[in-house]
């Protein structure tokens, strides 16, 4: 079996005035393919794959190509026309031009004093916006510009490339925050259920799912060795677990024009969980909501609600 692949870059259509006998035995002889061979008063028609266009012409020299197919006839149709051809060129220069072009620059930080200066420095080694450049590795090779420059002075540094844009944020050093270990035990400071342990130093002297109350030692700042002596330990981290809360809601219904109880309901739902929301931290949250109560009397509409919280028990 053929290969079909050459017909699929295309094919050509030839007129040649010769005998038909000749002509085939020379495709024979020159294992050249031909298709719809016809004969007809202006000569022979038939169509050969592009492919075999430069073994055509060397054989016939009076061989005329009427017209070509497929792919390869695609292309030479498209880029017969000047504007087309215009306008591929403009879109290769294009992409040429922005993919070695930086348009823009910029630098953020928590110094506005340094950061006139790194962006000075930046300028003064030909980082100014737009420049051109073939560094495949800009960003780290500005990062390690930066950071050579103002080691002294930079806590973090980063720096990243977005197509034509490039953006560097920086930390100065007297922004970041040294954490400062303590050789001081971590003990409860509110009473709950241990869920989780979020410790860098220091030993956990309670276990999951222990009920633990204020006062109870939650990390100490000793471990003892094989020998059973005991070794310091700085201590740092945080202890959660389940706590629990009943908060408590009212407002008054005014006689004329009453409250409906959806109303009512949602105004108060809002109001406790806003009063429960004033003690959470980031990083803690509401696990559980059941309303005890939610009455009316003597037009006084109350809500109370009982509310299971995920908190830090380390902290007051």
């Amino acid at each position: 079996m053929r290969n079909r692949l050459p017909f699929l870059f295309g094919m050509d259509c030839w007129r040649l005035k010769i005998p038909l006998t000749f002509f085939l035995n020379q495709c024979l002889r020159q294992d050249i393919e031909v298709m719809e061979l016809k004969q007809t008063p202006e000569g022979l028609v038939f169509w050969t794959p592009v492919t075999s266009r430069r073994r055509i012409t060397g054989l016939f020299q009076d061989a005329e190509c009427l017209r070509t197919s497929g792919v390869t006839g695609f292309l030479l149709h498209q880029f017969q026309q000047p504007l087309r051809l215009f306008s591929v060129a403009l879109s290769i220069a294009l992409w040429i031009f922005y993919s070695h072009c930086i348009v823009q620059v910029s630098v953020t930080g928590t110094d506005p004093t340094l950061q006139r200066q790194i962006e000075q420095q930046l300028a003064e080694n030909g980082y100014a916006a737009p420049f051109f450049t073939a560094d495949q590795n800009l960003a780290e090779t500005i990062e390690f510009l930066i950071k050579e420059s103002f080691e002294d002075r930079l806590g973090w540094t980063e720096v990243t490339r977005t197509g034509s844009r490039i953006q560097l944020q920086f930390t100065d050093k007297e922004y970041v925050e040294t954490p400062q270990l303590t050789n001081d035990p971590i003990y409860a400071q509110k009473e709950g259920m241990v869920v989780r342990f979020d410790v860098q130093q220091g030993e956990k002297k309670v276990k999951i799912n222990q009920i633990v109350h204020p006062g109870d030692l939650l990390i100490d700042n000793e471990l003892k060795d094989a020998f059973e002596v005991p070794q310091p330990l700085y201590v740092k981290g945080k202890v959660y677990g389940y706590t629990w809360y009943t908060v408590e809601s009212s407002l008054l219904d005014a006689p004329d024009f009453p409250l409906h109880d959806a109303l009512a309901f949602f105004r108060l739902l809002m109001d406790c969980r806003s009063q429960i929301a004033e003690q959470l931290q980031e990083d803690e949250k509401i696990i559980k909501e059941n309303v005890l109560l939610f009455d009316r009397n003597a037009g006084t509409i109350t809500m109370k609600i009982h509310y299971t919280l995920l908190e830090d028990l380390t902290r007051p």
